[in-house]
């Protein structure tokens, strides 16, 4: 594992933290807005750095770990990618660096890495909130019909993060959910946890709040995009503010001994014309600014670069930093101010900088790489926006970046575009006034403050005089074109004044399933695990979710995929993309125009029984604003095809909608339809491991039903999804199985020949009821791990399986 030596050295924080840690991964549970995590009710599990309070991005191609603490990625020695593409780990650690001058006239950063002064509030709420485009709560101003989620006359003002924010009694009941996968957090670098454990730095009063977003269509998954709100939280006004974004980035084999030591790296600053096949106007061309520190491994060569090989570029973005068209407080631009790659190896500038001095320096240099790393090393950079003028207490300042992948430097570009065009965004009409956005005015000017007037000059002619703006509010007569192009706002989109981020192709979410870990055990679902089956249940979260661009409610139908033959790959979190094959489809207009006589029809799959529990708004407009919402075992469909016992699968319900593309126009004058054709949209199947599904075998009514699965075991004689990698939580990567237990609560206790107990099991099905499950499982599985934590060895032992006041005995045999 790497390890800094001056990360340990400044890692109280660290340490701290590190007591926490247990590796695993479990995927987060999409939520609706308003619901508190299950994670979040124990203070124990505070921090987002072990199980089960992981939050894997992992909608798309690239999976990443995100967390709570200030850091990206995987510093803490779990089983998983830092961030994962094609099998290859691409980073080790990431954060958000804050630079400012305080009252005392010095400069200070604070850091999540590598000194961790970034840390929630100690309070089980302060944990990372799951939410999705579409869900309850998350309306988008300028695309739902109804973005004043509560109605009170505010838009977006509730962030997502467990609290009532304005007051009102709600919470999340109005913040913006965007693409497939979003997390939401919020942490500090004032705590008393955070000075406690970083006695010599000297906190700037911040409060981030943290917004990650990861897409799952083609073309819009190898990204992921981040958003930071940087809050002065404290008395004193910061001066002179940078913003920062600090990688160290490890591409290679997660498995190959010092994989991070032989990586290159460069920074490219590319203008690019994208040209729009949907537009025929002067606006179809459009020159897109890239901006990326990337690095990627070097080929092995024997010599220099010895790390193991891997495909992939990977990138950090910059989007984006809060402007000001007057230049005054904030650039008037959006531009990278500071980059630089370094490495350890020496000491600042060419090697890490190791306090706040340095790492200001680094932010507020304004030097750019001029060329790429020289030589295979284990290389870290930061890049930065800014000077900020200044951050008064209770103001903000945003700032917005990106991870991005491809295979080569030309991949990497080609996703960086669709990233960079997804974070332009969509001009939208919010104000409802025709009198806005138009003739070019993409800016409207207000003054610096009551009394303080702004002044503006054109910057696209010369002679007009200087204009003095006294309004602190927008107004329609204060729209200027200050960027000089006419492009913007979309002159095809009359009215539309408001430039909205982050704006993508987003198919409906997925469904949630009884495959998650119930939210209300007064629900009661099936157990997915059958004998020889599996059983899969869901709701209808996905015909709740309006299409972000058209407004209305797209979905067509459901697929299930499967995947099979899963060994717990190094570093994998769950099935790589390639791992899925979908195994039925259910429609509400099947292909095969047999409508409810299909065998794909939704009404065969649909259980009437279940009653809505309340309605929700949609964000659609007419007739679909407001919908009814079904749980988990509204649907339900049972796979029985060539399933084993004992073996491991993952099944994911995908939601797609079908798009309507209009190939010819036609002539209606002349009788001539337009021809248009469908395609559908899709979201991607995901899965971690603590989502896989065991088929087991089913309770008997006989003790002398029980017997022991393999018989004799032997050590990699079984197929891949019985026998895995070990990995930290289950060493042996192995198992077997005692089958036919009776439906009751039994003690199955493992004895030595010589009589010694070797291990206890209890087998409750009381647990699965009290968790609102409906099980009819007889089987428990054994890790061949002793009581003392000790591997098994070879050899004959005896079993006794206690069922009240029933028992029944056995052996089976172990060869190693």
């Amino acid at each position: 594992m790497k390890v800094h030596g001056h990360w340990l050295a400044a890692g109280a924080a660290l340490a701290l933290i590190c007591l926490l840690l247990l590796p695993n991964q479990v995927e987060a549970r999409y939520l609706r807005g308003g619901e508190e995590p299950a994670e979040a009710r124990n203070v124990a599990q505070l921090y987002a750095i072990r199980p089960p309070n992981l939050f894997y991005h992992n909608v798309g191609l690239l999976e990443l770990l995100v967390t709570n603490i200030g850091i990206i990625g995987n510093p803490f020695g779990l089983d998983s990618f830092g961030a994962g593409w094609r099998g290859g780990e691409f980073l080790y650690a990431a954060s958000i660096w804050v630079g400012a001058v305080a009252s005392d006239n010095l400069s200070y950063v604070s850091t999540g890495a590598y000194s961790n002064e970034f840390l929630p509030e100690p309070d089980p709420i302060e944990t990372i909130y799951p939410s999705f485009e579409g869900v309850l709560g998350g309306n988008r101003i300028g695309f739902s019909t109804t973005p004043d989620d509560d109605g009170d006359g505010f838009t977006d003002e509730d962030f997502h993060n467990g609290k009532d924010d304005d007051r009102d009694g709600l919470t999340d009941e109005d913040f913006e959910a965007i693409s497939q996968q979003m997390f939401s957090c919020e942490y500090k670098d004032n705590t008393e946890r955070a000075i406690d454990a970083n006695p010599e730095h000297r906190p700037l009063n911040l409060l981030i709040q943290q917004r990650s977003f990861a897409w799952s269509t083609p073309g819009s998954n190898e990204f992921i995009g981040f958003e930071f709100t940087i809050w002065n939280d404290g008395f004193e006004t910061l001066r002179d503010v940078f913003i920062g974004f600090f990688v160290d980035s490890d591409a290679g084999p997660r498995d190959a001994e010092s994989y991070w030591t032989d990586d290159g790296g460069a920074y490219l600053d590319l203008d690019t014309l994208f040209v729009d096949p949907a537009r025929s106007d002067s606006c179809a061309a459009e020159t897109l600014n890239i901006e990326i520190c990337y690095m990627y491994d070097i080929p092995d060569n024997g010599q220099t670069a010895t790390g193991g090989d891997i495909d992939g570029f990977f990138g950090g973005m910059f989007m984006g930093h809060t402007t000001d068209p007057n230049g005054v407080f904030a650039p008037a631009e959006v531009g990278i101010y500071s980059a630089a790659f370094f490495s350890s190896s020496a000491p600042y500038p060419e090697g890490d900088p190791r306090n706040d001095f340095e790492r200001y320096d680094l932010l507020s240099s304004g030097n750019k790489p001029t060329r790429p790393t020289t030589q295979p090393s284990d290389y870290r950079y930061a890049f930065s926006a800014g000077p900020f003028a200044e951050l008064l207490p209770g103001e903000n300042l945003m700032f917005q970046t990106a991870f991005v992948i491809g295979s080569g430097r030309g991949g990497m570009a080609r996703n960086a575009v669709n990233a960079q065009r997804i974070y332009n965004g969509i001009w939208r009409d919010v104000d409802d006034r025709a009198d806005t956005g138009i003739d070019g005015k993409e800016t409207c000017l207000i003054a610096i403050g009551p009394g303080e007037p702004a002044r503006w000059s054109d910057p696209c002619t010369d002679l007009s005089p200087p204009r003095v703006i006294k309004e602190t509010e927008c107004i329609p007569t204060n729209y200027v074109d200050n960027d000089c192009d006419g492009c913007t706002p979309d002159p095809l989109c009359i009215g539309c004044e408001t430039l909205v981020h982050w704006v993508g192709s987003v198919a409906p979410p997925s469904p949630n399933t009884n495959m998650d870990e119930p939210d209300d055990p007064t629900v009661r679902v099936h157990s997915p695990s059958g004998h020889k089956k599996v059983i899969i249940e869901w709701d209808n979260a996905s015909e709740l979710a309006a299409d972000p661009i058209s407004g209305k409610i797209l979905w067509a139908g459901y697929k299930v995929y499967q995947a099979r033959d899963w060994n717990r790959p190094t570093g994998s979190i769950g099935p790589a993309p390639d791992d899925w094959q979908v195994v039925f489809e259910i429609t509400k207009d099947p292909k095969d125009n047999l409508g409810e006589d299909s065998p794909n029809h939704i009404v065969h799959f649909t259980d009437t029984t279940v009653t809505s529990p309340y309605s929700v708004l949609t964000g659609a407009g007419g007739p679909d604003s407001i919908k009814a919402y079904y749980p988990v075992g509204r649907y339900k469909y049972e796979d029985t095809e060539g399933l084993h016992n004992g073996m491991l699968y993952f099944y994911d319900v995908t939601a797609y909608s079908t798009i309507p593309d209009t190939l010819d126009p036609g002539n209606p004058a002349q009788g001539i339809e337009p021809t248009v054709a469908y395609y559908e949209l899709e979201s991607r199947p995901t899965a971690v491991e603590a989502q896989a599904v065991v088929p087991t075998w089913s309770a008997t009514s006989s003790l002398d039903d029980i017997y022991v699965v393999p018989n004799p075991y032997v050590r990699g004689g079984h197929p891949a999804s019985w026998d895995l990698n070990p990995s930290d939580t289950d060493p042996t990567g192995t198992k077997i199985a005692f089958a036919n237990l009776p439906k009751k609560k039994c003690e199955v206790s493992i004895y030595t020949m010589a009589g010694d107990l070797v291990q206890t099991l209890n087998h409750d099905p009381m647990l699965a009821a009290e968790l609102g499950r409906e099980s009819d499982s007889g089987t428990v599985f054994w890790n061949l791990i002793t009581r003392n934590g000790q591997d098994v060895v070879s050899g004959v032992y005896l079993y006794s399986v206690k069922c009240g006041s029933d028992t029944k005995v056995g052996r089976f045999v172990i060869i190693r």
